[in-house]
């Protein structure tokens, strides 16, 4: 089977828990083939050894600098066209409906068949932005009447379609013809899924590893925009990822958590199907031994979503009890996060920490930042089913965790594998990390405990036999009746997937395995 790999801002050129996931997915299914499409902003080079099944790789610029090839006349030409006028009124109208009624979603689903049909440039070749400002303003001023809503300016309306424009450019991106589609993002890359499923037909998988509206939600909120700009991009990026919800023959988010946000969004609960993360026992046998002076470890990358300044100000009140422990931050600072990054800087020196809080960089695998520490921190505001807590229990390290996402479903519920902590709560956070630092036989009894829940929980060959038969349901895609069919198969899969067939890498799948996904 050839399977196109839609992702953003992700695999491969980054390292980081979506990137780990593409990857082994890629390997561990090695009878077939993929064409890779990554949404970029800057990096565009591959930073992964792509496997031999990896037929081709192309990274598309979404949102880095953007070279006019047209003219500002014909642009304008095409913009005013009555085709693509008449798609973003609808389209419009339908996000952002008169006062007293409701989002119509069908409305707005046959706007962007328009316009997935009418782009016949190459991404972004013809986009100067604000397309659609005419049309966002007419619906708004419809939206808002009456309401005591305050009025969308010409230029914010200006600045919400330049970044619309962009978002709905990728519905013409151009890959191979496959046969299965895997997105592993909603929003762009289920966009990009879209035009092509309207195109040809051809099958979606969407496998959610953070909830894309959620995290823009989260990523809005802390922006520099104005409400009415906030309020106009959410509507719109809830209806795209809504639409992607209804055209996916099956959904197979990483957490009960993700999937009780897409069942809420109107995803048909029948084809939400939840496959966890997995890693490879292989690659992390338990750690030996502890550091010398008590440490707090942490591994994911310098970002905002990870709420390091929580960890930091949690990170004080623990010297306050343990004065001589150290805080080692690993992992990179992408482009784009510097400035996040110099604001960590500046928060060690207010909260007088120096030197014992050190920023490591990148790291070649988790392992070496899991064993540096005594317990491993994760301090999010939003997870999916983090890698690093997963490959922190496989080693056999406690970690105190912020309950957010699917973390919970890593550890238990009932934290005996590991320590639960509400969000963006630096004293909570604190007290959990020297309770764990100053008791060392909990501490160690949790790690063995978090080991073999681990094995037994997110196993690889279990997560490889899922996928396997998802794909081969998918690509001849799956009656509403047969859906019970499709999760007893999945069960089959799980019940057949050995210790054995996990350690043979690039091993065909037996005949067993094989029966069970037909």
């Amino acid at each position: 089977m050839h399977v196109a790999l839609l992702n953003e801002g992700t695999y491969p050129v980054v390292h980081g828990g979506v990137s780990t996931w593409c990857d082994q997915l890629v390997k561990n299914l090695p009878e077939h083939e993929f064409s890779i499409v990554t949404l970029t902003g800057t990096q565009h080079e591959s930073v992964w050894s792509l496997p031999s099944n990896v037929r081709s790789f192309q990274a598309k610029p979404m949102w880095g600098e953007v070279r006019r090839r047209w003219s500002f006349e014909a642009l304008r030409a095409w913009g005013e066209s009555s085709e693509i006028d008449s798609a973003y009124r609808q389209l419009w109208s339908a996000v952002l409906p008169p006062a007293g009624r409701s989002v119509d979603l069908q409305a707005a689903t046959a706007g962007l068949r328009v316009l997935a049909a009418e782009y016949a440039q190459p991404l972004m070749a013809h986009f100067t932005g604000g397309l659609g400002t005419k049309a966002l303003m007419g619906a708004w001023a419809s939206h808002v009447k009456g309401t005591g809503l305050p009025p969308l300016s010409g230029s914010q309306a200006a600045d919400v379609s330049r970044h619309v424009d962009r978002f709905l450019a990728v519905l013409n991106v151009s890959w191979p013809s496959v046969d299965l589609i895997h997105a592993t993002t909603n929003g762009p890359a289920g966009l990009m899924a879209l035009g092509r499923h309207w195109r040809d037909g051809t099958p979606i998988v969407l496998t959610e590893h953070g909830v894309h509206l959620r995290e823009r939600y989260l990523a809005l909120r802390a922006a520099n925009f104005p409400w009415t700009v906030r309020y106009a991009l959410m509507a719109m990026t809830r209806a795209v990822c809504q639409t992607v919800y209804n055209h996916c023959e099956l959904m197979t988010p990483v957490s009960e958590f993700n999937a009780g946000w897409e069942r809420e969004l109107g995803a048909k609960a029948q084809r939400v199907i939840t496959v966890p993360n997995a890693v490879d026992a292989t690659a992390f046998p338990p750690v030996e031994g502890e550091p010398d002076v008590p440490t707090v470890s942490f591994v994911g990358r310098i970002d905002p979503l990870k709420d390091l300044a929580t960890l930091i100000e949690a990170f004080a009140i623990v010297r306050d009890s343990v004065p001589d422990a150290r805080l080692r931050l690993f992992g990179p600072t992408p482009a784009g996060n510097e400035a996040y990054r110099a604001e960590l800087d500046a928060l060690v020196v207010a909260c007088g920490l120096g030197a014992s809080v050190t920023f490591e960089g990148a790291v070649p695998s988790a392992r070496p930042a899991i064993e540096a520490g005594h317990v491993v921190a994760l301090s999010s505001i939003s997870e999916g089913l983090p890698y690093t807590v997963i490959e922190s229990m496989m080693c056999g390290r406690a970690t105190v965790n912020t309950d957010v996402g699917g973390v919970n479903e890593c550890v238990g519920r009932d934290e005996t594998c590991g320590l639960l902590v509400p969000p963006r709560d630096a004293q909570a956070l604190g007290e959990a990390l020297v309770r764990l630092l100053v008791d060392d036989a909990e501490r160690q009894a949790m790690g063995r405990r978090a080991r073999e829940r681990a094995l037994s929980t997110f196993d690889l060959a279990k997560f490889t036999a899922r996928y396997r038969c998802i794909y081969q349901r998918s690509a001849a895609t799956v009656p509403e009746a047969d859906l019970d069919d499709v999760r007893r198969a999945l069960e089959a899969a799980d019940s057949s997937a050995t210790r054995e067939y996990a350690a043979a890498t690039h091993a065909a799948p037996t005949t067993t395995e094989a029966e069970s996904c037909r």
